[in-house]
């Protein structure tokens, strides 16, 4: 029962995620500026219910905004006390190859939905990131860090209404922790192959892990009967060109 609750709540949250990865690259101070307080609970109210939800009606600050709130009330958060420990300690390893395996053991360790709800997140952070500079939205990969870091580590955050010392010390090495994850995202095999396929299917998009592309394209419909040609889309031209021009669109 508790297996379905969170594959539930995964697929609900993953919704969103696809609305942010498609139009938050392009909005100003998206997961740092607050939703409609209104908007927030109307949309936290459609998905504990399981109403369908037209996403056209919310802002992607009211969605970042719901997003932030799920991941902050997941008991001892998304990773748990133990691995938010250890990523406070890779995060100091001075050699690269064991940092980058280190993390990549953890993630892989990590239940199969929560794997699938990382990538969705931080492959979306890192759009956003990388169109920062171009869109002017300001959204780098230290000002999403310094944003999002409480949403994922919980005991980065204060117990009581005064944060002490050793908080403001956790929350800046979270922010380092989260800054380098959405940098690494693509430069490195962080998230294995399974999830990078997994993304590139769900959201269309085409990234390059390792000087290795990774894509999903949607053949066109088999030809009929007595067709001599065979018919290429517009949005396949799209993607053969990105992909000839070499470009990484991660």
């Amino acid at each position: 029962m508790e297996l379905f609750v969170k594959w539930q709540l995964y697929n609900k949250n993953q919704v969103l995620i696809l609305k942010l990865n498609k139009e938050a690259p392009f909005r100003k101070d998206v997961f740092r500026a607050p939703g409609h307080q209104g908007a927030m609970k109307k949309l936290t109210h459609f998905l504990q219910t399981g109403r369908l939800i037209n996403m056209d009606n919310f802002s992607v600050y009211t969605i970042a905004s719901v997003l932030k709130k799920f991941l902050r009330k997941i008991p001892g958060g998304i990773f748990g006390r133990e691995i938010e420990q250890q990523f406070f300690q890779i995060i100091d390893m001075p050699d690269v190859k064991s940092q980058r395996d280190e993390i990549h053991r953890i993630i892989n360790s990590l239940p199969i939905y929560t794997q699938r709800l990382l990538v969705l997140l931080f492959g979306t952070f890192r759009v956003i990131a990388s169109n920062s500079e171009t869109a002017g939205t300001g959204m780098t990969s230290e000002a999403l860090g310094v944003s999002v870091a409480p949403s994922f580590f919980h005991t980065c955050v204060s117990d009581g209404k005064t944060a002490k010392m050793e908080d403001v010390m956790r929350f800046k090495v979270a922010t380092r922790v989260m800054k380098h994850l959405i940098e690494e995202f693509a430069s490195s095999d962080l998230f294995g192959r399974d999830n990078y396929e997994f993304y590139a299917r769900v959201t269309g998009r085409v990234l390059r892990v390792q000087g290795e592309w990774i894509c999903s394209f949607q053949y066109p419909p088999p030809q009929t009967k007595g067709a001599h040609t065979t018919q290429i889309y517009p949005r396949d031209y799209a993607a053969l060109e990105q992909y000839l021009l070499g470009n990484n669109i991660s």
